[in-house]
């Protein structure tokens, strides 16, 4: 599909699709192996990342194209996140939904990846970041729980997803301009995750996982 289900609201405009641009829209690649399949219920957080130091000027499919084949350089099944917003607001799809991701380890299966394709100290768009907000209440809508919002570097050491952006997760991913769904989209909290060091409860002793 190239649309998802939910809904977001633009100030003085009428409700519309998320829309979504699939793999096959925006000219992907096989996989070049299979990446795990995650259930929508193990997905606990949101993570924002960017591009890294330099600017992006690219939008349009050559954005989730260069990071699919900078990510197969790297012996990666391909492009590691989980979706792509360019500077226009356009949402591509990566590993999608129930894709284990490749973008933080340690948070690849209870994390969904979002990079927003900018570099350095760029300027996010009012567009841009409308799509991450209103693909953040679809995800929270989708697995029936609110998730932890997360900069890249709250998962590990690293400066993404830049200073701006991270200020913008912190603030509580605010968009100019845009309205969540009425009645939200999900419980105000979600699972606490595990933090390493305590007694992690019954529900961390499954077959096969360690």
């Amino acid at each position: 599909r190239d649309t998802a289900p939910g809904a977001f609201l633009m100030s003085g405009e009428h409700p519309v699709s998320v829309p979504i641009i699939s793999r096959a829209k925006w000219g992907a690649k096989p996989w070049a192996g299979n990446p795990d399949t995650v259930p929508l219920s193990k997905r606990r957080e949101f993570f924002v990342h960017y591009d890294g130091a330099t600017h992006i000027t690219r939008t349009g499919p050559a954005v989730p194209r260069a990071i699919d084949n900078q990510h197969r350089a790297k012996g990666w099944a391909g492009i590691g996140y989980n979706f792509v917003i360019d500077q226009d607001g356009t949402i591509f799809e990566g590993r999608g939904w129930t894709r284990q991701g490749a973008h933080c380890p340690g948070h690849n299966v209870s994390g969904l990846g979002v990079q927003i394709a900018i570099g350095g100290d760029q300027e996010p768009t009012e567009a841009a970041l409308a799509a991450c907000r209103a693909l953040y209440d679809e995800a929270c809508r989708r697995t029936g729980h609110a998730l932890a919002m997360r900069g890249h570097r709250d998962g590990i050491a690293t400066q993404c997803p830049g200073a701006r952006l991270y200020a913008w997760v912190q603030a509580g991913m605010p968009a100019k301009g845009y309205e969540s769904p009425a009645g939200g989209t999900a419980p105000d909290t979600a699972p606490a995750a595990w933090d390493g060091k305590s007694f992690p409860g019954r529900d961390a002793f499954q077959i096969g996982k360690s």
